[in-house]
């Protein structure tokens, strides 16, 4: 089932990485990121996100597949003062991740590479968002499994261990 509203939809595909071969193909400078949710159910979930000193409110949907590619995303600019007093508070569902996000460029594809400071330091995640379900992308070598079904890798579940 796919989603109606296009401007409201977020298909991704999440891989591990294998080791740092992306770094060569980075473009633009680094996004250091802090992230807390608020709300983590099956139905929905719903994250307070720094990214540098911009903040922004996400609500994502319960994919609408199995594979957990397609679902429904909203983000929403919020002031940083009060991300940060959200981020502070005790009002979140787990604790706060801390990553740094980098832009690789591959082909004509783009793909974020986040390296996490915080809850599992070190971890590499890289995610590409797709036009359509089964889009056609260039994998490079340093591109491991796929984890995009996997509920362990989401950054829900990453902010409980945090």
């Amino acid at each position: 089932m796919a989603l109606a509203d296009p401007a409201h939809r977020e298909i991704e595909r999440k891989f591990l990485t294998t080791g740092d071969g992306w770094r060569a193909q980075v473009v633009g400078e680094p996004v250091v990121m802090r992230a807390g949710y608020l709300s983590v159910r099956p139905e929905s979930t719903v994250r307070v996100r720094m990214e540098n000193a911009e903040a922004v409110l996400t609500i994502k949907g319960k994919p609408v597949d199995a594979d957990g590619r397609e679902r429904a995303e909203f983000n929403l600019p919020i002031p940083a003062a009060e991300a940060e007093a959200i981020l502070a508070s005790a009002m979140l569902d787990g604790g706060v991740i801390r990553k740094t996000r980098h832009t690789v460029q591959v082909g004509d594809s783009q793909f974020t590479v986040d390296v996490f400071d915080h809850p599992r330091p070190g971890l590499q995640l890289a995610e590409i968002e797709l036009a359509h379900r089964d889009e056609v992308f260039e994998r490079p070598g340093w591109l491991g499994r796929e984890v995009t079904a996997d509920w362990s890798y989401s950054n829900s579940s990453l902010a409980a261990e945090a």
